[in-house]
């Protein structure tokens, strides 16, 4: 199924972090906050074809140190290529400027070309031992 996630989340993170996305504050965002969880959702034809979310944490404790992060962005794989990631990407960052933020987070582990081509910088890199290894890359982007 897509959108599944990562081996570090099971299937109770998951319905964890909706539960709190849907008591979320979309009006504002506090820059001084802790455990805030936006999600915003992109349907077509009353189906669900991608997500993306806003949060001050993103799981990478390495990482701590950077907020917020985009997150949990997916779009469905028969309409990847599109242009639906980019214009759901847009509309979050619209929406991240509008809250006052000026530094966005996210990161990636096979999608660096698609951010660095939408103005995303790599700043870090974060190898997780594993069969195979795992190579993480945290990007920011400036928003003001």
């Amino acid at each position: 199924m897509w959108g599944e996630g990562k081996a570090e989340f099971s299937a109770d993170d998951w319905l964890t972090f909706y539960n709190k996305a849907v008591q979320g504050n979309y009006d504002s965002w506090d820059p001084d906050g802790f455990d805030q969880d936006l999600i915003f959702l992109a349907f077509r034809e009353k189906q669900v074809v991608g997500a993306i979310a806003l949060c001050d944490f993103d799981d990478l404790e390495e990482f701590r140190h950077f907020k917020p992060w985009i997150a949990a962005f997916i779009v469905d794989p028969n309409l990847r290529g599109s242009g639906l990631g980019s214009q759901i990407l847009k509309l979050m960052e619209k929406k991240v400027s509008a809250f006052g933020i000026e530094n966005i987070y996210l990161w990636s582990e096979n999608q660096d070309s698609f951010y660095a081509n939408r103005g995303y910088k790599a700043i870090e890199k974060l190898e997780k031992p594993g069969n195979p290894n795992r190579v993480i890359e945290i990007f920011q982007k400036a928003l003001g």
